[in-house]
């Protein structure tokens, strides 16, 4: 079929309606948003509608129309439109409301001029059409804080939780993307953690990161929700007693998910409830070091840096110190001390100063060069707080005084630093021999400890 063929079924398709027409964009005239705005003061259903259907275009238009918009005083009467008679000019006001709330300048005066109300009204609408746009207005204006903070607080979780559960429209798989996206910014803020939580939300989502029918998509936006209120040490009972008391091992299992988007998210949560003293250690019995050590043997850096963060909140429990070493997790972590990017770099050299606190794990330290990287950042670290905590580590792996330690040290870091590491194996080999003394100390206390 030639392309003048092709364009005339589109235009006969169109003129019958089984294909949409696309909307051409108009230029914005001069005074036109100022003639808008007063036609929808009016108490009139027909110059609402006139004005509200004008006002929405407008709003589509750029950043530039929308600060306009906001300027000349349209919020007021798009606020007071949502309480028209007419179910079509509270959807167009809902849907122009939104649209002001793309653009970040307008976000505080959508705020400060009462927005947040219609917006919350618009969940319990008897409409979906109209509680689904709230949920997408909902979901603009909640990048800014003052405004999360003040929906949760006044009821929006409940509401979101609802639309997320009802799932009986075609499209309600994309539609139940911008009610997650919702959630996902109102749990940005950390007040709103213990709230949100309260509120119920946990369930729907753990229902949607496990539902076979959900996209990865949906289940990466349900998980990285779960990491940001997994933050507040009061949400850790309620997490762990999801369930049937299944939610840590679930969690775990997510740790090993195929989706990168997922399992990443995972990982932070590890992280927030490994802060729990009393989680740390059932988190390591229940298998999670498996996962962790999988992601952190990809080349994928987003995963190494989740998976070493995990680690290093759980090496600082005494009892997962030890675990984590039996576990021949330092051989992978080594590979990671110099892989060039400094934010993995400077959590693998806090794991390993955690694991060498335990004194039967030295030995293997020693054995395995975990000293190498400590030593480097005790010269070269990048931060004032990565040198001392070198410094603490090998003060105790190194029993030598200050001033010949610090030469040996010098020497090694320099030898590291120029990537010489096959030349400088006497030079480790000797620093092991020395250690190897002080290890076997540790190591003859170790069958005591079990």
């Amino acid at each position: 079929m030639g392309a003048g063929a092709t364009k005339t079924v589109i235009k006969v398709a169109q003129a019958v309606g089984l294909e949409e027409k696309k909307e051409e964009k108009r230029p914005v005239l001069p005074g036109e948003v100022e003639k808008s705005i007063a036609m929808g003061r009016s108490g009139l259903i027909r110059n609402q509608k006139k004005a509200v259907i004008n006002l929405y275009r407008l709003s589509r238009d750029s950043d530039r129309v929308r600060n306009q918009i906001v300027e000349e005083g349209g919020l007021l009467p798009l606020i007071q439109m949502y309480r028209s008679k007419s179910s079509e000019v509270q959807l167009l006001s809902l849907k122009t409301l939104g649209q002001l709330a793309t653009t970040s300048n307008n976000r505080s005066k959508l705020h400060e001029n009462g927005a947040v109300v219609p917006l919350l009204e618009g969940l319990k609408h008897k409409k979906y059409e109209v509680r689904e746009t709230s949920v997408w207005a909902i979901g603009n204006l909640a990048e800014y804080d003052e405004a999360r903070i003040r929906m949760v607080a006044e009821g929006a979780t409940p509401g979101l939780i609802k639309f997320l559960n009802e799932g009986t429209k075609e499209n309600s798989l994309d539609a139940e993307l911008i009610g997650l996206k919702a959630v996902l910014e109102l749990s940005q803020h950390p007040k709103n953690h213990t709230r949100m939580v309260r509120d119920n939300i946990l369930p729907t989502i753990f229902d949607i990161v496990h539902s076979p029918l959900k996209s990865n998509k949906h289940k990466a936006l349900a998980m990285k929700t779960l990491a940001q209120l997994s933050q507040h040490e009061q949400n850790h009972k309620r997490i762990k007693d999801l369930g049937e008391s299944t939610g840590i091992r679930r969690i775990i299992a997510l740790c090993g998910y195929y989706d990168d988007a997922v399992r990443i998210h995972a990982a932070a949560t590890v992280e927030n409830l490994a802060q729990n003293n009393q989680l740390s250690g059932e988190l390591v019995d229940l298998g999670v070091l498996t996962p962790l050590k999988e992601m952190l043997k990809t080349q994928k850096h987003h995963c190494v840096l989740r998976s070493v963060k995990a680690m290093q909140a759980l090496a600082k429990d005494s009892e997962n110190q030890k675990l984590i070493v039996k576990e021949n997790l330092i051989p992978h972590l080594l590979k990671k001390a110099h892989c060039g990017v400094d934010e993995i770099e400077e959590a693998v050299t806090l794991t390993l100063a955690l694991l060498a606190q335990n004194s039967v794990n030295r030995p293997k330290l020693m054995f395995h060069g975990g000293f190498k990287p400590l030593i480097y950042n005790m010269e070269y670290g990048k931060t004032e707080g990565i040198k001392e905590e070198a410094k603490k580590v090998v003060a105790n792996l190194f029993k030598l005084p200050g001033a010949k330690r610090n030469e040996l040290v010098r020497k090694a870091a320099d030898k590291f630093k120029g990537g010489m590491a096959a030349g400088g194996g006497d030079t480790y080999g000797g620093y092991g021999g020395g250690g190897g003394g002080y290890g076997g100390g540790g190591g003859g206390g170790r069958p005591k400890g079990g």
